[in-house]
């Protein structure tokens, strides 16, 4: 009596079984991976907030410049706006990309430390001083500053608090701006009168919308720049008049 004939495995189906198990391996790696970017960036956040914590503590409400500069020798400033997350000191380094990425307290950190242009001569004493900060996407560092781009939004939060060495100021927003970076409104250092009304101009020409706080070359400016995405390279600019607190 003859054997009936063994079946053929069917080598299609194994094919599709292999393709199918290292589908699936690849895609529990990704999983993995992702996974492991999204923890660490959470707890670079949250390691980044408890630093700045720690630094506000340590300055106390009325903004103890001494103890600071124990932490940080650069300290020139703090800065804080009523409603918003930003409450934060200010330096200055010897570049501009020494603070990309170094915290107050001189640890790496991705949201870094809000900072003056370094080729500033006198910031915040001068008719107009940049100051940079990251528009970080859990809401810290400058990141608030795109609501601004609504007028009314500035009605409702006009002006930031600016404390120095030499005292502290309110700094009325007087104009928002969506410029490139390249923009030649990114200019601090002025010598003359005729400079310094030719960047009003500039600014006037360029903003999205200017307040009705008075501005003239005899005042000084703080100009504040994040980040934007509505183009490549663009960054949103609040030029701020500096008046003394009484």
């Amino acid at each position: 009596m003859d054997e009936s004939p063994k079946k053929k495995p069917n080598k299609s189906r194994k094919i599709r079984r292999i393709a199918t198990n290292v589908i699936m391996f690849c895609l529990a790696g990704i999983m993995l991976v992702s996974g492991w970017r999204v923890f660490t960036m959470l707890k670079g956040y949250h390691d980044d907030r408890s630093a700045y914590d720690k630094v506000s503590e340590k300055a106390g409400d009325d903004i103890d410049f001494d103890a600071l500069r124990e932490i940080n020798p650069d300290v020139i400033g703090w800065l804080r706006y009523e409603g918003t997350i930003i409450d934060y000191p200010v330096v200055q380094g010897e570049n501009n990309d020494v603070y990309l990425s170094m915290l107050f307290d001189r640890t790496w950190g991705g949201c870094g430390t809000l900072f003056a242009d370094c080729i500033t001569e006198a910031p915040f004493r001068q008719f107009n001083t940049i100051v940079y900060g990251h528009h970080m996407k859990d809401g810290t560092m400058f990141a608030c500053l795109k609501e601004l781009r609504d007028p009314e939004y500035c009605r409702k939060h006009p002006k930031l608090e600016l404390i120095t060495p030499e005292g502290s100021f309110d700094l009325e927003i007087y104009a928002f701006l969506n410029e490139p970076a390249d923009s030649n409104v990114y200019t601090t250092n002025f010598h003359d009168e005729e400079s310094k009304q030719g960047y009003l101009d500039l600014i006037n020409s360029l903003a999205a919308y200017v307040t009705s706080v008075s501005v003239s070359t005899q005042d000084r400016l703080v100009m504040l720049s994040t980040c934007a995405y509505e183009f490549e390279e663009a960054r949103y600019i609040v030029v701020c008049k500096m008046v003394p607190q009484q």
